[in-house]
């Protein structure tokens, strides 16, 4: 049976671990609910030049998690805040 994880976590200018690693992870979707871009990577080097971007309010899609991605993601933007909303998904 599967079980669901979410959670709201607040990113800045520094990159911040937005889910740490899950070998049950099933699926995730990670949602950028600012008017600011978050971008995303595999580890704490991620920057808003390496990273996967997400665009704020523009969008409202959720990030494209490669599939069987068990490890952590992290998150960072340029400027301000942005608020980040995930739902993980385990089995």
């Amino acid at each position: 049976m599967a079980v669901g994880n979410y959670g709201t976590v607040s990113v800045t200018t520094t990159a911040k671990q937005i889910v740490g690693a899950n070998e049950k992870r099933k699926s995730i979707s990670i949602v950028n609910s600012s008017n600011r871009d978050l971008f995303i990577g595999p580890d704490s080097s991620v920057t808003a030049a390496n990273g996967i971007p997400l665009y704020g309010y523009t969008t409202r899609d959720s990030a494209k998690i490669p599939e069987g991605w068990l490890g952590p993601i992290f998150g960072i933007t340029s400027a301000g805040t942005v608020d980040v909303r995930y739902w993980e998904t385990v089995l």
